[in-house]
């Protein structure tokens, strides 16, 4: 079992049927931590906004990337700018992440709910995102709100080519999100709960 930080080893009894599932996780520890910490920031927004399903979210939040398992490290670890054959892979992983999930979790309770927010985790509110270029409310809406988790964590982790935000900054960059990646009204609501929320550091 991989080493998480000591916030998220709280959530191991919840996140080990992935791990099984996908033992992949287990060679990228930063793809790993990253969907634990989104499963649950995706169900505690799901939770307190009293909007979704939570347990839904959590799901959703721990196998949206799962797909990037099929991107090349050196491409997922790059330091500088993709080129664009680089950046093909990268968007492809939405669809690749689906159908992932379709194949290796039959069975699983509520997985025809999980599949449409994991296929459109990257579709943005004015319609720029991929892989279908959906649009404001046509987007699910477990998948707008895990984008407000996914983005969260990503812009206060540490990347190759930069430092961690503190949530603060993180927030002011979602701010300018608003409208355009991110749903406007649902970062409205949620931006006093990420703002609350304090990462524990192992």
């Amino acid at each position: 079992m991989p080493v998480l930080p000591l916030g998220e080893r709280v959530l191991l009894p919840s996140v080990s049927p992935f791990f099984d599932l996908f033992p992949e996780l287990a060679e990228v520890p930063e793809l790993l931590v990253h969907s634990v910490r989104t499963a649950r920031y995706a169900f505690l927004l799901s939770r307190l906004l009293g909007l979704g399903r939570p347990r839904v979210l959590f799901c959703v939040g721990a196998l949206h990337d799962v797909g990037k398992l099929l991107v090349s490290r050196d491409i997922l670890e790059k330091p500088g700018p993709l080129l664009g054959s680089e950046w093909k892979m990268i968007v492809r992983h939405p669809l690749w992440s689906f159908e992932l999930v379709e194949s290796r979790c039959r069975g699983m309770r509520g997985l025809k709910d999980i599949l449409p927010a994991v296929r459109a985790h990257h579709e943005a509110w004015d319609g720029t995102g991929y892989p279908e270029g959906l649009e404001g409310t046509s987007i699910p809406l477990e998948a707008r709100i895990l984008a407000l988790a996914d983005v969260f964590d990503a812009l206060t982790s540490p990347r190759p080519y930069r430092a961690p935000l503190s949530s603060g900054q993180a927030l002011e960059i979602m701010a300018q999100m608003a409208g355009h990646k991110l749903d406007p009204y649902l970062f409205a609501k949620a931006r006093i709960l990420l703002s609350s929320i304090r990462e524990e550091k192992a």
